[in-house]
């Protein structure tokens, strides 16, 4: 028996197939090239809070009561982290 040979659109098919890989390896290899830069979050700062508590009082979220008692409760839990000591963080983990 002959080897059957490979029709034209079978050779589409694969071709696609590798040009599809080739782009999708191309679109990744950059990415990983570059410099690891971790997503830094950071927590929002006393204004800030203030400023989310007014907007959702000025929407209807919280009574003029649950909204003094919110800001009063932020305000305190501020003050108790100002007033925390500080702790040394050790030379070998300190990021760069």
């Amino acid at each position: 028996m002959k080897p059957r040979r490979t029709t034209l659109p079978m050779r589409r098919c694969v071709t696609m197939a590798l040009m599809v890989i080739l782009a999708a390896v191309a679109g990744v290899l950059p990415c990983s090239c570059t410099a690891y830069r971790p997503i830094v979050t950071r927590p929002p700062t006393l204004g800030e809070e203030l400023l989310s508590l007014e907007q959702a009082r000025r929407d209807g979220l919280l009574t003029q009561a649950e909204f003094e008692k919110c800001r009063a409760g932020t305000i305190a839990a501020w003050k108790e982290i100002g007033n925390s000591p500080v702790v040394e963080v050790a030379e070998s983990t300190r990021v760069p």
